[in-house]
């Protein structure tokens, strides 16, 4: 066992501190003991050290352990080191008090060595894994909507290209359009290897290396991350596959951009649920608003923050009575962005497998995709 990692504890029974006491130091942990939460709170003013995990008792003379903790939790040394709590009582209202001061897990007094370990191990594993997450982790946008027809694919891939401009940095452009994704086709690529050769994947994790061999790189500065290459092999990517590569896919790219397709499935939910921004393309059709409000309403039901939700008028015809202004009063929403009609340079860059930013460059849709990309990329630097 490493002896990085250090364990404040915080119990006024002598009994229970030593024995608890004496398990963590024979698993090699450092340990500092307290039998009072002044004393503890004392010891992290004046020794400036950090724990990697606390355990506190409940009930305690001076200060109750969720005192205690809402207090750990107030200050930002020790914010978001992970607490247990030891308690003797069992009831739910209790456990309940404990997770609304803060406590990330809950131990009886009377726990065995064997389950103490593992709690303890578990606990720092977590923590750790999340702190890495945290330092590395990239912004994800996913493109989505629940109507087709509209630009989806296209935004997605010409928003990428936009952002690996904007910033000369490495843009990851993942294709999660499951029933028929075209990003390799609109960017003239072959994808060998996808997502669907994970199916049943046998181990909890894979290595950065296995994703990066299917990742293909454009000579926009974006890699594309493909869909499955044929329709069945769709249904082979779920919730599963999402959990194995999310980790591993952060370290590809400090921005990755997501084609979500038009259809709400288990696995895109997921993609969309962990989403920094969730861009909803319509076209200035009543069809498309009405599409994109369900869509709206769906996000609500589901938890998402609608203030990340940010729809996008992408004039797929050259007129409409329905401008931006009005679309906005229907969803009761802020229209994000609007994307000029350019149906004849779309077409030539679908099919001469060109991103619209590379082959015209200069035009107003493609300035349009330019601001997208600074908006976006602006909130990663507040």
């Amino acid at each position: 066992m490493s002896d990085k990692y250090q364990i404040l504890i915080v119990e006024d029974s002598e009994i229970t501190l030593y024995k608890l006491k004496a398990i963590l130091l024979r698993l090699g942990y450092e340990v500092s003991a307290h039998d009072r939460p002044q004393n503890a709170l004392d010891w992290l003013t004046s020794s400036q050290k950090t724990p990697d995990l606390i355990i506190s008792d409940v009930m305690m003379p001076g200060m109750d352990g969720y005192t205690f903790i809402k207090m750990i939790r107030a200050n930002s040394q020790t914010a978001k080191v992970p607490v247990i709590m030891l308690t003797s009582q069992t009831d739910l209202k209790d456990k309940v008090a404990g997770l609304e001061a803060g406590a990330d897990d809950f131990i009886s007094k009377t726990v065995s060595p064997d389950e103490l370990e593992l709690r303890v191990k578990a606990l720092l594993s977590r923590n750790k894994e999340k702190s890495s997450i945290s330092q590395s982790s990239s912004k994800v946008f996913s493109v989505f909507s629940l109507r087709g027809g509209v630009g989806t694919t296209s935004i997605a891939v010409n928003l990428a290209v936009a952002i690996a401009r904007l910033l000369e940095i490495k843009t990851c452009l993942w294709d999660m359009a499951l029933s028929g994704g075209q990003c390799a086709l609109m960017l003239n690529l072959k994808p060998k290897n996808t997502l669907a050769s994970l199916a049943d994947w046998p181990e909890g994790s894979i290595e950065e290396g296995l994703l990066s061999s299917m990742v293909l790189d454009h000579a926009s500065g974006i890699s594309l991350l493909p869909s499955p290459q044929f329709f069945e092999e769709g249904d082979l990517v779920n919730r599963a596959t999402i959990d194995l590569v999310w980790a591993p896919l952060q370290m590809l790219a400090p921005f990755i951009v997501v084609d979500g397709g038009n259809h709400f499935t288990d696995p895109i939910i997921s993609v969309l649920e962990r989403s920094d921004a969730i861009i909803v393309p319509l076209a200035p059709d009543l069809a498309s608003v009405n599409a994109t409000y369900q869509a709206l309403r769906l996000f609500e039901e589901m938890g998402i923050d609608r203030r990340k939700v940010l729809p996008v008028v992408n004039e797929t015809f050259q007129k409409s009575s329905l401008n931006p202004a009005k679309i906005a009063e229907g969803l009761k929403k802020d229209i994000f962005a609007e994307i000029p009609y350019d149906n004849v340079n779309m077409v030539r860059a679908i099919n001469q497998g060109t991103p619209y930013m590379e082959l015209a460059p200069r035009t107003s849709t493609s300035q349009a995709f330019t601001k997208m990309a600074q908006r976006l990329t602006a909130v990663r630097k507040e």
